[in-house]
């Protein structure tokens, strides 16, 4: 049993591992989206200025690598089973004896528990393990200068990453070491320590468990996979998910009209999946909601309502600060409008990063061309008044669209749905001859009876 805590961090990073790259593998790609770590010394400065945010530079340089698919799961997995070795080899050095009871693991059992939330910040995971890495730096020192140094280390700690992890490390340290010098006084025979550890492992296994399922959220998960087949353009995997969503989501229902339009499912199959909230299950209102912000650029974008798209690309950087997704939408964005000094400034921040650095220096490149591949915005009269959009009303704005842009197939199947939904059938029937535009085979059933509907109507209530 001498070697019991190799074979459990063992363990423990395997179990790890094995969660992050299957039912927590969705956490790191949306992570990863928070922020972007920056080789800058205006970067490091910012985090240098208050105590105890040196922790979050840490953080934010350890989530950086959740870009790539396995190194960043790695890491992290690395990270926090250490949060059980350290302590334990620590307690080693300093009492010479070992913990019968594994208490060490709880901190680590803990945060991976936390971790299940997408609003969890990692920041407490690294802090707490730079923590313990420091105490066992001291513990490599001799016993009495290791006495010496605890108290200054200890407040340093606390200033540089903040209180609660010196104080929660010492904690477990104490607890640990007590548990090791107390237990190993009656506990003498191998076998009835093996017992006592084992019997704590299945506790701590159970409890971990029953925690792991019933605080597991599957509707959250689908909704950041969601978001991450919309922006592969992987529609039909959206379509799947919002089958297997159970409940109400406005966010759901709004990707999932966008897949039906792209799968060429929208006339036909709009009202066999759940439109809760009429209308407005096809686009966001801006209704001063920091969370929805980074959502609503998608259908302008589509839509090729580019101005649209990057105001609400500009509100997300001013909710959530500079992150990969956003710069790259105003990189975008300002290039096909022709802003070229505003496009190289976002170009200029991003390529200060590790991993978007080739993607700036690409969009560099077409900046003199106003052109981005895929992005092709509405044609808009030179000399034109400028067009203040209806934030709160999409159905303005997909008339305008269908005006300035006949072939925008996207902007009417949307406008007949914005109808249907809204239960405007009038509105619905004078829009339909714009049918013709387009190389429909046939009326689709929906739109003709609706249709036929309506004509009915108007025939017995004339």
């Amino acid at each position: 049993m001498k070697y019991t805590y190799r074979l459990l961090f063992v363990i423990l990073f395997s179990l790890f591992l094995f969660m992050f790259m299957d039912s927590l593998a969705y956490l790191f790609p949306y992570h990863e989206q928070q922020q972007l770590f920056l080789f800058t010394r205006s970067y490091l400065e910012n985090y240098l200025s208050e105590p105890g945010k040196l922790g979050e530079y840490f953080a934010n340089f350890v989530i950086q690598f959740f870009y790539l698919p396995y190194i960043g799961k790695i890491v992290l997995a690395f990270i926090l089973s250490c949060l059980y070795l350290l302590p334990v080899v620590t307690t080693r050095r300093l009492t010479g004896k070992n913990d019968p009871l594994q208490i060490a693991l709880l901190p680590s059992l803990f945060l991976f528990i936390q971790f299940e939330s997408p609003d969890f910040e990692i920041s407490r995971i690294t802090n707490l393990f730079c923590t313990f890495l420091i105490i066992y730096a001291q513990s490599l020192l001799p016993r009495k200068a290791f006495y010496h140094v605890s108290i200054p280390c200890f407040l340093l700690t606390g200033f540089v990453l903040g209180w609660i992890y010196p104080i929660v490390a010492f904690a477990v340290l104490s607890v640990t070491t007590l548990s090791a010098r107390m237990l190993s006084r009656f506990i003498t025979s191998p076998k009835t320590y093996s017992s006592c550890t084992v019997l704590s492992l299945v506790v701590y296994a159970s409890c971990t468990f029953y925690l792991f399922v019933s605080t597991y959220n599957m509707r959250e998960r689908l909704l950041i996979e969601t978001e991450l087949h919309v922006k592969r353009q992987e529609w039909d995997q959206v379509l799947t998910c919002a089958k297997k969503y159970r409940g109400k989501s406005q966010l759901m229902e709004y990707f999932c009209n966008m897949a039906l339009y792209h799968t060429g499912r929208m006339p036909y199959d709009l009202l066999k999946y759940p439109q809760s909230y009429g209308i407005n299950s096809l686009f966001l209102p801006w209704v001063s909601d920091p969370r929805q912000s980074r959502y609503g650029h998608y259908l302008y974008e589509q839509l090729g309502y580019i101005n649209e798209a990057q105001r609400w690309a500009s509100e997300a950087l001013v909710v959530y600060g500079i992150t990969a997704p956003t710069l790259l939408n105003l990189i975008r964005y300002n290039i096909v409008n022709g802003r070229q000094e505003v496009a190289l400034h976002f170009i200029k921040i991003l390529k200060q990063s590790l991993f978007y650095k080739k993607q700036a220096a690409e969009y560099e490149k077409l900046v003199s061309t106003c052109e981005v591949p895929g992005l092709k915005p509405i044609p808009c009269p030179e000399g034109k008044k400028a067009r203040f959009a209806n934030i709160q009303n999409l159905g303005p704005e997909l008339v305008f669209i269908c005006e300035q842009d006949p072939t925008n197939r996207m902007a009417f199947e949307y406008l007949m749905s914005y109808f249907i939904l809204s239960k405007n059938i009038k509105q619905f029937t004078e829009y339909l001859p714009l049918i013709k535009r387009f190389p429909y085979t046939e009326i689709p059933p929906l739109y003709q009876s609706i249709f036929n509907n309506y004509k009915q109507t108007q025939q017995n209530n004339p």
